[in-house]
């Protein structure tokens, strides 16, 4: 194939083709390649012998391709030359398929751009281009002057001739390390900073930047490539250009031009509007394995494998139903047959209890010590992973045996981030890093399996153990052909349409198992709401609901669901299941389910929709509704690992050094840092959901379309002509309407049955709380005992809808910004004293900062909030000086304040607009009361005047003076956030849920 033919194959335009490459023969290649002053020669000027023994292969002949020095305007000698018979590098292991100039600088690949792509390029944005000033070289010169077209940068001069061909301005580099040097001396030390190269310096100066290299399924290349975009992209950030990384399935064409001239344009235009912000793709790549794997399998079901005696930590990676949890119990059955001990770590009791029934091992609860106090090994959750749980956990008794941490992304997130663990948190890490250290610092061994294994993971657990040594990597790449699912996709903003077909599914014969993203019975679209509504429509049919109520009921057909989940679904038409089945449980029932649905709301992690989706193991249709944003976010909401742990940072140090006002003791020797490989990981995991949820209906599917299913969207039905509308007749509902109606009467009743429930007395209370299991009527009572302990008042449907809405943390809020800031102090120092006293001196800055109130009080006062409610009748302007003075520093901190108060500002956000922001934090609205006019000197009779909206702030009528009272007659004001299991000398109480989320594991 001749260099014509080939480029063309590539997809670029023949001119461009022709004005860029030539064919070389003999020793003309010689010419355009050995042109550095450095190179070796005889004083003859010829080349030495050595250079032309390695470059024999040249006479052969090839094409040579070179484009515009953009810093002279004319031809670069820089270029590079593929020859018909390329060499081999030294080690014989690589292909070496281009040639560039030895021993000379690198360059870009600019090329020449004949004049109707250049045309094509300027409409796309919509700029003129002056034909009649046109040259082969005049095009970058009109491109350096137009800074807002993006500009994209790939890798090897073919792809840049792709794009430009499909109407975008494109150069190539040589390499994907080829846009910046860094400075080494004769030792390959390094020297100074790395720097763009000079050409593309010039070029992307101020400007939107997409970089557009290769897809690659190669662990080494991956990590390789990813090193490369994050300091290119840091370079180019430097010049204050937007960079964006353009991505696609690497199975479509490891290339731009691959994709392009296999899937067609079209497929590059998608792929290059979904391009994602550096710092976004940046938490993608932390879902990345990139650790070589020792076993690589390609397999329905992963078979008997053979691991190593002395392989320590080893990784499974395989797709989900194919096995994983059957390797492990033949791992686990090995380790008992050898008298090792095992040990399981889960984050759900449910489902440790599941896998410890299918291992042969008894959980926690049920553990019988040997008479000399030893024990064979259990399974527990990692909330109790602490001396002071039930299981009083201790590391140092375990050495030399076997962990199991199935779904180890997600274990680790809940270890990290739950608020289940806040309590303990510092205990359960100190005793997870000595279980590590025990473990893979002796002769045990670690298993972690997940289907979305990651290197944070790995990486993390080795930091842990703190020895050096290789992971045991088994991944394996099945992907699914003929059992691949056919996920039908709506793209609406509502669930309405999805559920108006699940219905008519149903009424067809269908039986669904649905998964939706809430229990709640104020969710419009949780398991009690489609339980409630679907029972109104379908009376006759058997529909189970499985959620963390269900199941902790014991008089509810779930309650006991796990145990034999496949005999008690084939008893039901309908089942409706909540996050609490998304991992671990494998639902192999056959015949049965003819379809599973889902409601994704945005607040799972995208790998947790995924999961629910996969517990039915048979390959039925799915059908999925994705809210296009998620809303549950970590920190101040950043995908930049450094923005998350800075604001972290700052805001531990502020409530230090308001805790300091206090006599609070042993803040100088406080461990701030506690376990930092603990901290990056879990920021590290933080921005992988941060960047998740800004795109998370796309990042669901990609995800699912990377694991090989068919994803078929469920275009909108064509409206029928709109019939005449009888002026006195009522449009008919929405379905959304229908179910929001059922919600709201279901909720009505809940509210009234919380508020009715039978009082308790502090003994059973205190009993309740702590058991698992509650009937209805129980959970009811502690609900209403927890209201009347928090508020101090009656307890009414209405105070129980005002909780559900947040009303507490608004209450908090104002009431320590006002009457309370007397008490602020103490509060947060009674609750720093027991994080320190629980952390033998350390705490885990996230826990610290969510359960202090200092810096959230302060930044308040800071911007002028307190000054502004004490006068609630002034009239406000955006033009005031002391709001634009609010509006200036606001938008000067907004990361902080992200952070600390849970407020986003844009970077246009008016100072009303911030100003409401925060007060929705105290429950107060802010409302415009009347427009007046401005006159604007020089305008016109017609356009002197402009209008100004006048606002005033709009206090609260919720009763919480009642509540203020209630608190104001306790000596400190009753706080749940990280208080102990047991009440202490600091006069802390265990009052509403946030202690049972504390307690209820231990």
């Amino acid at each position: 194939m001749n260099h014509l033919q080939e480029w063309a194959a590539s997809g670029v335009d023949h001119e461009l083709t022709q004005l860029n490459v030539r064919a070389l023969t003999g020793n003309s290649s010689y010419d355009y390649l050995f042109y550095a002053d450095t190179l070796p020669r005889r004083n003859d000027g010829r080349l030495r012998d050595r250079i032309l023994n390695r470059y024999h292969h040249l006479d052969q002949g090839g094409w040579w391709c070179s484009g515009v020095d953009l810093l002279t305007g004319n031809e670069d000698l820089w270029g590079c030359f593929k020859p018909i018979t390329p060499r081999h590098s030294a080690d014989r292991r690589k292909v070496i398929k281009y040639e560039h100039p030895p021993q000379a600088e690198t360059g870009v690949f600019a090329l020449r751009v004949p004049l109707h792509i250049a045309q094509k390029i300027a409409a796309r944005y919509d700029h003129p281009y002056d034909a009649a000033t046109h040259s082969d070289t005049a095009f970058w010169q009109w491109f350096a002057d137009h800074p807002d077209i993006p500009l994209c940068l790939t890798e090897g001069a073919k792809k840049a001739g792709a794009l430009l061909t499909a109407g975008f301005a494109a150069i190539a580099l040589p390499g994907v390390n080829g846009g910046y040097r860094t400075p080494r001396n004769d030792h390959g030390e390094r020297t100074g900073r790395s720097r763009l190269i000079p050409q593309l310096a010039k070029l992307a100066q101020r400007r939107p930047v997409y970089i557009v290299f290769d897809q690659d399924r190669k662990p080494h290349t991956i990590k390789a490539v990813n090193a490369a975009i994050r300091q290119t992209a840091y370079l180019l950030h430097q010049q204050e250009c937007e960079v964006r990384i353009v991505s696609w399935d690497a199975q479509d064409g490891k290339g731009v031009d691959d994709l392009i001239a296999q899937m067609g344009q079209a497929e590059f235009e998608a792929a290059y509007r979904e391009a994602l912000p550096f710092e976004t793709w940046k938490a993608t790549t932390f879902t990345q394995l990139t650790h070589p794997a020792q076993i690589s399998l390609n397999d329905r079901y992963i078979p008997p494998l053979s691991i190593p005696h002395q392989a320590q930590l080893i990784g499974i990676k395989s797709p989900k139903g194919t096995g994983k949890t059957q390797f492990l119990e033949k791992v686990v059955a090995d380790a008992i047959a050898r008298h090792q001990w095992v040990l399981v770590i889960g984050h759900r009791v449910r489902l440790v209890e599941d896998l410890c029934q299918r291992f042969g091992l008894q959980y926690i609860s049920e553990v019988q010590t040997h008479p000399d106090g030893s024990t064979g090994g259990y399974g527990l959750c990692i909330d109790s992973l602490h001396p002071h749980s039930r299981a009083s956990f201790n590391a140092a008794d375990w050495q030399d045996g076997v962990v199991i941490i199935d779904e180890i992304e997600q274990v680790l997130w809940h270890g990290l981030n739950s608020s289940t663990c806040s309590g303990n948190r510092v205990a359960i890490l100190k005793s997870f890093k000595t279980l590590m250290q025990n473990v893979l610092g002796g002769r045990g061994q670690v298993y972690v399996a997940d289907a979305d294994l990651s290197d944070v993971s790995i990486d993390y657990l080795r930091s842990l153990a703190g020895v050096d040594f290789t992971p045991f990597i088994v991944e394996n790449r099945w992907q699914p052909t003929t059992e691949a699912w056919d996920v039908y996709h709506y793209s609406d903003p509502t669930p309405d349409r999805l559920v108006h077909d699940l219905e008519q599914h149903i009424r067809d014969g269908g039986k669904p198992f649905v998964c939706l993203s809430a229990q709640k019975v104020r969710s419009q679209w949780g398991t009690s709401n489609l339980e409630a509504y679907l029972c109104q429509q379908f009376p006759t049919l058997k529909i189970l609901r499985i959620d963390s109520e269900s199941l902790a009921d014991a008089t509810h057909p779930a309650a006991q669901c796990l145990e034999q989940l496949d005999v008690l679904l084939q008893q039901y038409d309908v089942v409706l299941t909540s996050p609490c089945l998304e991992t671990g449980v494998s639902i192999d029932l056959r015949g049965h389910f003819t379809s599973v649905w889902g409601i994704a709301q945005g607040v799972q992690a995208e790998n947790s929709v995924r999961q629910a989706l996969s517990r039915v193991r048979e390959n039925v249709s799915r059908h999925l509704w994705i809210a296009p944003f998620g809303f549950n976010t970590v920190g101040n909401g950043s995908t930049s690992i450094a923005s998350l742990l800075d604001s972290g940072q700052r805001l531990t140090q502020l409530n230090i050094r308001l805790l300091q006002q206090s006599d609070l003791t042993g803040l100088d020797d406080l461990e701030t840092g506690f376990q930092a490989e603990s901290l990056l990981c879990w920021a590290q995991l933080a921005v992988r959901v941060n960047a998740a949820m800004i795109h998370y209906r796309d990042r669901v599917l990609a995800a699912l379309r990377g694991e090989g299913h068919h994803l078929i969207p469920v275009l909108e039905p064509v409206p029928l002509p709109i019939a005449e509308h009888d002026p006195g007749q009522e449009p008919s509902p929405s379905l959304g309407d229908v179910v929001a109606e059922v919600r709201d009467r279901n909720y009505q009743d809940e509210c009234s049955a919380i508020a009715t429930a039978a009082d308790l007395t502090t003994p059973d209370y205190q009993h309740l709380k702590k058991q698992l299991v509650k009937t209805p009527d129980q959970r009811r009572q502690v609900r209403k005992h927890d209201l009347k302990l928090r508020y101090g008042i009656e307890v009414t449907p209405d105070l129980v809808e005002r909780d559900d809405q947040g009303w507490y943390q608004q209450l908090r809020l104002h009431y320590y910004l006002t009457l309370g800031r007397p008490y602020l102090t103490e509060r947060d120092a009674n609750l720093a004293q027991q994080m320190i006293l629980q952390g033998d001196g350390a705490i885990f800055a996230p826990d610290f900062n969510r359960s202090q109130l200092g810096a959230v009080i302060g930044t308040l006062d800071v911007l002028g909030i307190s000054t502004l409610l004490n006068n609630p009748q002034r009239q406000l302007r955006n033009t005031d000086a002391d709001l634009v003075a609010l509006q200036q520093l606001a938008i000067a901190n907004r990361t902080f304040i992200k952070a600390a108060l849970g407020v986003g500002i844009a970077k246009n956000a008016s100072a009303v607009l911030i100003l409401r922001r925060c007060l929705e934090q105290l429950g107060y609205g802010v409302q415009c009361i009347k427009c007046e006019g401005q006159r604007i000197p020089g305008k016109t009779k017609r356009s002197r005047s402009k209008r100004i909206r006048v606002y005033q702030i709009e206090p609260p009528n919720d009763g919480r003076a009642a509540v203020f009272t209630a608190w104001l007659q306790r000596e400190t004001p009753c706080d749940p956030d990280g208080w102990p299991e047991q009440p202490t000398s600091l006069g802390l109480t265990p009052l509403d849920e946030g202690y049972e989320q504390l307690s209820l594991f231990a």
